[in-house]
């Protein structure tokens, strides 16, 4: 199997526009993919071939000034590239047969499913990625911390020589990172640890150098978690049951796929160093078991709300002095 480093940076929508766009497609886009750089690895993991495309938006046309600030990508440049549809197209012919992507974190792949999936391309063969974010943590630290890549360069001493924020640039620093990994052994521990989920991702870590959420409400209120896709299918799942929360911050999202069945999203919160808020994103099937068990807890839940607004309601009635 070959392995192939990939990065992407995407345009970001302004609020309404992005609104706009997705209600006309009746389906999630966060961001509009405008660069792909990938690195192709021999079997000694060193860098033996690239991939580079800068892409011209579909939907949202207009660069946004922080994506070209952070990129140093112009209008002029993102304007002169070519369709998605033909970058997937010539790229997916170059990664060739019998592949696995490498990334560093868990956001590019989903966004370019997500982008596939808003210009109608089949990306089944996206489904093999490993987040190399992790396999470092594992095998270096024995953490589950989220280092930045900068952090890790620094680490093995990879001089920063490159521009950061051009996707070919960190694919090949990725490319760089994995060369001094044990990528197969990591690789197996990853599969082994998948488990029952169908993605396992941190959202919100302002840790690790991400925007967290300045309230918990501003979390449950983000579209990639209140209307996401199916991790399998890539289609938009649909809300079955009203979110549950339990002890210790954990939220459970009960929603249905037409071609999937049901499909539990839990979140499990915690603070970042500045007071906001990250959380651990999982997706599993729902069986039937774990079902009931979530309308048990749903019931416990309405139960002890009823009994607190009872109580608030007798303080509220008492009079002054008592």
């Amino acid at each position: 199997m070959t392995y192939i480093t990939l990065d992407l940076e995407w345009n970001q929508a302004y609020a309404q526009k992005a609104l706009a766009v997705q209600k006309q497609l009746s389906c999630r886009l966060r961001g509009e993919v405008i660069q792909i750089g990938a690195v192709k690895l021999d079997k000694n993991l060193k860098p033996c071939g690239s991939y580079q495309v800068i892409v011209k938006p579909k939907f949202y046309k207009k660069l946004h000034r922080h994506v070209s600030a952070l990129t140093g990508i112009t209008q002029e440049q993102m304007d002169m590239g070519i369709s998605l549809t033909e970058a997937a197209q010539r790229f997916k012919k170059w990664c060739g047969k019998d592949f696995a992507f490498l990334t560093w974190g868990p956001d590019d792949v989903p966004m370019l499913r997500e982008n596939f999936h808003a210009h109608g391309i089949e990306h089944s063969w996206l489904d093999s990625v490993y987040d190399l974010q992790r396999i470092y943590a594992t095998e270096v630290e024995q953490s589950s911390k989220q280092r930045s890549l900068e952090y890790v360069m620094e680490y093995f001493g990879i001089p920063q020589n490159l521009p950061a924020h051009d996707a070919l640039n960190d694919a090949y620093f990725t490319a760089l990172v994995a060369e001094r990994l044990d990528v197969d052994g990591g690789v197996k521990r990853y599969n082994e640890n998948r488990g029952e989920y169908l993605s396992d991702s941190v959202i919100g870590d302002a840790d690790a150098g991400d925007d967290g959420y300045v309230t918990i409400n501003e979390m449950l209120d983000d579209d990639m978690v209140k209307a996401p896709d199916c991790p399998i299918c890539g289609k938009p799942l649909s809300q079955k049951g009203k979110t549950l929360h339990s002890k210790g911050q954990r939220y459970t999202f009960y929603f249905e796929c037409k071609n999937d069945g049901d499909i539990f999203e839990i979140l499990k919160l915690h603070k970042n160093f500045n007071d906001t808020w990250r959380a651990r994103r999982m997706m599993k099937p729902a069986s039937p078991e774990e079902v009931e068990e979530y309308k048990k807890g749903l019931e416990r839940s309405n139960i002890r709300r009823k009994i607190y607004r009872g109580k608030s309601r007798g303080r509220k009635s008492m009079p002054k002095g008592e």
